[in-house]
């Protein structure tokens, strides 16, 4: 690994393909320390990680119009459809129009009854004292919350296994292929093709039975799904647009979640101060929006993990033209990249960055230099439009399962960061034990 010494007019220069594959989050950490703008080489195409948050924000907000959504987006064009995940320019802004209705804020009450029917029903079915796999029963919830409240479709627990076992190496592959775009290479017959191959292939399968028993019914349940068949959409654009919202709604949140119960379970003071925050707000099972939003304690913690262990860890654009950007000229077509986790792990921006700290967001400045240094949900015109839905399924989450279980790390296993699709825990074994009945039973109503 080599890098240019930083001049005036002079682009510094970082590494090569493989350290970047042997150690991704640290390379790309690495960069930024580099300079605003790094070249960094993947073979023989620069890719140019942009390290400023003022210029991040140029890319993402104020000069937006000067760039495309990058490579990865395009292969998931490729794979799944022009969806509303991989959209850009107007027919982007058509497919938001369409789909923002379903999560307007009056919507959120009903989505918030789906979701603890669903957080009941995963967290009831774990033994006390057994050890489960966390991550794979929270994709499994997320899964059921995002059909069951978007598309008001029951998958049944075959369907809700066949998208978690599928989703991961489709989103893999897709990120795959977009760092090798050479599509002989997506041909060859490797495990890895086979198993992008055949997942994509089941997921679709799933997909295409829902929307076909949407289109026999005939009947508007006032969904997410309805709205898409009402519009006149074809079968292949409504799956395109259900397979979208699928991977953007359930990995995202099922990682964000994984990694909330594991800083919790290596914090117990932070732990029982959540706990003491939800018997405070006297919660039942089916809380209602006013008493999430009361737990601003649980805000924090949620924030922090996001901060630490930010999920989507790569955003990529494209130059549409030559772009000055600070002291650095791009070419046109030049790929841009922005890796959140590094934004997030600043120094300047979050003074001991490692450190699990909810207290740092105690009074969050809510002005532009705080909009530009913490964007989880992305930011600009690609803002997720689920946001709100996501934040209330974890919150509602978190608080349920806290009230019923304490969740503890299997001593004899190390978490790891895996830099796939997402930046997700390895695997997170954990084992739940039941608080008392006498704690479960003080709860009362809700206020």
């Amino acid at each position: 690994m080599s890098s240019a010494p930083v001049a005036a007019g002079r682009l510094p220069v970082l590494g090569h393909l493989l350290p970047l594959a042997r150690d991704p989050m640290g390379f790309l950490q690495s960069a930024r320390a580099q300079g605003a703008v790094v070249a960094v080489h993947l073979g023989p195409r620069p890719v140019y990680q942009v390290n400023s948050a003022e210029l991040i924000r140029e890319v993402l907000v104020t000069r937006a119009h000067e760039f495309r959504r990058g490579e990865v987006f395009a292969q998931a064009r490729r794979v799944l459809g022009d969806g509303l995940a991989s959209a850009d320019g107007s027919v982007h802004m058509r497919q938001r129009r369409t789909v923002q209705p379903a999560f307007h804020p009056d919507r959120l009450a009903s989505y918030l009854t789906v979701m603890c029917e669903q957080i009941d029903a995963v967290a009831g079915s774990w033994v006390p004292r057994q050890r489960l796999r966390l991550d794979r029963e929270l994709a499994q919830l997320t899964v059921a919350v995002t059909a069951k409240a978007l598309f008001r479709a029951e998958l049944g627990h075959a369907a809700v296994r066949e998208v978690c076992r599928s989703l991961s190496p489709v989103l893999n592959g897709i990120v795959r292929r977009a760092a090798i775009p050479v599509e002989w290479v997506n041909r060859l017959p490797t495990p890895a093709n086979r198993r992008f191959a055949v997942s994509l292939g089941r997921l679709r399968m799933v997909v295409d039975e829902v929307v076909g028993a949407y289109r026999r019914d005939g009947t508007d349940h006032g969904d997410l799904l309805s709205m898409l068949i009402a519009a006149e959409a074809s079968d292949d654009e409504v799956r395109t647009q259900v397979m979208h919202l699928l991977m953007a709604g359930t990995d995202t949140t099922a990682t964000t979640l994984s990694w909330v119960f594991y800083e919790l379970a290596r914090r117990p003071a932070v732990a029982a101060r959540v706990r003491q925050e939800i018997d405070t707000a006297r919660f039942r099972r089916t809380p209602t929006l006013a008493a999430l939003a009361g737990l601003t304690y649980l805000d924090r913690v949620l924030t922090e993990t996001i901060r630490l262990h930010t999920p989507v860890w790569l955003l990529v654009r494209r130059a549409a033209t030559a772009v000055r950007l600070g002291d650095v000229t791009l070419p046109p077509g030049a790929q841009v990249l922005i890796n959140l986790p590094t934004l997030h792990r600043d120094p300047d921006l979050f003074p001991d960055p490692l450190r699990f700290d909810p207290e740092r967001w105690l009074m969050p400045p809510n002005d532009l230099e705080q909009r530009s240094r913490f964007i989880p949900f992305g930011t600009g015109a690609h803002k997720c439009v689920g946001a709100d839905f996501a934040w209330t399924e974890m919150k509602a989450a978190v608080a349920l399962i806290s009230t019923r279980w304490q969740l503890d790390l299997d001593p004899h296993h190390r978490v790891r960061e895996i830099p796939r699709a997402f930046l997700r825990p390895s695997s997170l074994p954990m084992i739940p034990r039941p608080l008392t009945c006498l704690r479960r039973t003080a709860l009362g109503p809700a206020g």
